[in-house]
């Protein structure tokens, strides 16, 4: 049986938008797909710090910086106003605007649901801990997350934590695409001599 059979593939009702249709589309059968957006106080901040801008330029009659910075803060905006997170067949894509990981789930030793505080974090967006935890949360999931650890390819490992609202889903998802897995090869299967699986 193909890993793809033991798979459920995300609800129709969820399609991707243009951005991950485009750019987490996935590795094979896609699970999950969420999209957090950014609460209206948060967009309400990028309105009043852009009318600031706008006003101390125009009385300062900066036109020129005024170019340079309205720019600069919408794309800012742009980048922050979106949390997606895509769990496929090969992997989990976690995009904050254009930053964030794609884990490959064969890299990945647990995905456990867990409470946070933002607040001991430093606030909300992209966060890296003293101890090195990367986190990716958005204001609105009541403080839940995936902590997904994991290793690269030099062996190292790595936490990161993921914010949702349906953090348990999440982590069933990322283990349903562990489980699914092919299994390693059996030592016992090796040629003789050979230490490792080519």
């Amino acid at each position: 049986m193909t890993a793809s059979k033991e798979l459920v593939p995300v609800r129709e009702s969820n399609p991707p938008d243009l951005y991950e249709d485009r750019y987490m589309a996935g590795q094979g059968t896609v699970l999950y797909r969420d999209k957090s957006r950014a609460p209206w106080f948060l967009h309400a901040m990028f309105g009043a710090a852009a009318a600031i801008i706008v006003a101390a330029n125009l009385v300062a009659g900066q036109l020129l910086a005024l170019g340079v910075t309205l720019p600069i803060l919408t794309i800012v905006w742009l980048f922050f106003a979106v949390l997606r997170v895509t769990v496929s067949q090969g992997a989990v894509q976690v995009q904050y605007g254009l930053f964030g990981p794609t884990i490959p789930v064969a890299a990945i030793e647990s995905a456990t649901p867990v409470s946070y505080d933002w607040k001991s974090l430093g606030g909300w967006g992209i966060r890296r801990s003293i101890k090195g935890t990367w986190i990716y949360n958005m204001p609105g999931d009541g403080g839940r997350a995936v902590q997904v650890t994991w290793h690269d390819a030099r062996g190292k490992q790595h936490v990161t934590l993921i914010g949702s609202r349906r953090a348990e889903d999440l982590a069933e998802s990322i283990q349903a695409a562990r489980a699914a897995l092919p299994a390693a090869p059996d030592q016992a299967a090796l040629p003789e001599g050979s230490d490792e699986a080519p």
